[in-house]
């Protein structure tokens, strides 16, 4: 950060490496706040001229806007859809966390038409979780009773008092927020690791946002996991009030 100091200017290393060694340069103001810092060499050649100036977002801009996406429920945050929700210059600072890739539109293939805006560390931080036999298409469905959170991401039963050993034994983890809880009308309880919850909630919004209504084969092959990991899914955005089950095993979303 530039900082004036009696008849001195006080620049930041980072600013220093911008400027080249021993050139002159010229101070000229352009609109309120904002100067422009001209090589004399170029002055001649954009005398007249009008200058257009982009001015980078401050970092506190930068992260008002991220903290959108962050917090943000995923059917808002899908393109086109998301950019009406902000004022003029958080859609520039969007364009330029986009154009910067710490902001990315994140679609389940190309032949998708729109994606939802998420963070780049986000990202990242899914990628580096151990998949679970779960997420895996071809995996066979299993009784509920054999469901690990350690092979599969969640557990599944229908004994309350089961239920309620679960919530018992795992209480750290779902205080830490590391493990969600609910319980669905079809009478399960099911347990969730969060983040396994996090990237599917992301890939079936996305899927349902180009095909507003699927059953549950056409989604799990979709999102490419096994039909146990999806219906788990589609029971918190049904929560949430994002997803319809007007017939069993069809799921219609809520635009």
């Amino acid at each position: 950060m530039a900082k004036v100091d009696k008849e001195k200017m006080l620049l930041s290393g980072e600013e220093i490496k911008l400027l080249e060694h021993g050139k002159e340069y010229d101070l000229i103001p352009n609109q309120p706040g904002v100067f422009l810092l001209i090589d004399k060499g170029l002055l001649g050649k954009i005398e007249g001229k009008e200058v257009c100036v982009t001015v980078p977002a401050l970092d506190d801009e930068k992260q008002e806007v991220i903290g959108l996406i962050k917090k943000g429920r995923l059917s808002d945050l899908v393109e086109g859809k998301f950019e009406g929700t902000l004022n003029d210059q958080q859609k520039n600072v969007l364009l330029e966390l986009v154009a910067t890739g710490k902001v990315f539109v994140f679609k389940l293939n190309e032949t998708y038409k729109k994606g939802v805006y998420r963070v780049k560390d986000d990202e990242n931080q899914n990628k580096e979780r151990e998949l679970k036999e779960s997420e895996n298409p071809l995996a066979k469905e299993k009784p509920i009773e054999e469901y690990s959170i350690e092979k599969d991401g969640f557990l599944v039963t229908k004994n309350m008092d089961r239920a309620k050993q679960i919530s018992q034994q795992y209480e750290p983890l779902i205080r830490q927020g590391a493990l969600k809880g609910i319980k669905s009308f079809d009478g399960n309880y099911y347990l969730l690791q969060t983040d396994l919850l996090d990237t599917y909630i992301n890939k079936v919004i996305i899927a349902l946002n180009n095909e507003q209504t699927q059953t549950l084969e056409e989604l799990a092959k979709n999102i490419s996991a096994s039909q146990t990991l999806t219906k788990i899914i589609c029971e918190f955005l049904k929560e949430e009030g994002e997803l319809l089950e007007r017939k069993k095993g069809q799921y219609t979303y809520i635009k």
